[in-house]
């Protein structure tokens, strides 16, 4: 799959990042938790023909960004010597040597613990419902949950072990309902709706009250 990107700035929107991908199926545009907004551009479509897309869904995307819930998790962050839990287990937080700051050894605990466990967990819903992959990464992302590649590797947050686990087999099921259906068209949403047992739609809304690098004592009350 071939990606190139073009980034702009609009007054009270701030930046909008324009993505020209082969598998984009329709102009479509997506604001992650983080409010990071995106458009999508099929090959066929060209960069005005997107921007006049943009401009005309500007007023939706403004209240969408207004609706949003993004928190500053700069106060939830533990000091060296705290804890966090990762899937029920307490993790003292202490620097190692070359680490500079606390979210470095925060992410280095996390990859372990995702290591670990998400790659085993991965395989056994691929099995359960019959998928073929060709290969997981879990790496240190700051606004997405993960993605899946056009030779069907798929890539996972190592922030997964964070979240309470039907959350996280949520997103490894999506990840792999794409490497059936590449886009986000409505035979998607149904194929991922089987898969989770009709709470799809459930699911996408809770994942959206989880903030990646805020912690769960600072989140709200579901």
């Amino acid at each position: 799959m071939q990606k190139s990107q073009n980034i702009s700035y609009y007054d009270g929107l701030g930046r909008v990042t324009f993505i020209r991908s082969d598998r984009a199926r329709k102009l479509s545009i997506r604001i992650n938790q983080s409010g990071e907004v995106r458009v999508s551009i099929p090959r066929f479509v060209s960069q005005k023909q997107a921007e006049r897309f943009f401009l005309s869904r500007q007023e939706w995307v403004r209240k969408q960004l207004n609706t949003l819930k993004i928190r500053d998790c700069r106060n939830s962050m533990p000091e060296e010597g705290g804890i966090i839990q990762v899937r029920g287990k307490d993790h003292p937080v202490r620097l190692n040597r070359g680490e500079s700051d606390v979210e470095a050894a925060i992410w280095r605990l996390l990859q372990q613990e995702a290591l670990e466990y998400l790659p085993g967990r991965v395989r056994e819903l691929s099995e359960q419902h019959g998928f073929v992959i060709n290969g997981i990464k879990i790496r240190r992302m700051k606004t997405r949950w993960g993605s899946c590649t056009a030779g069907k590797g798929i890539n996972l947050n190592t922030w997964l072990v964070m979240l309470p686990e039907y959350l996280s087999d949520y997103v490894i099921l999506h990840e792999l309902a794409h490497t059936r259906i590449p886009d986000h068209s409505k035979r998607f949403w149904e194929e991922l709706d089987r898969l989770t047992g009709g709470l799809a739609k459930k699911y996408r809304k809770e994942l959206r009250s989880h903030q990646i690098m805020c912690f769960p004592a600072d989140k709200p009350d579901q």
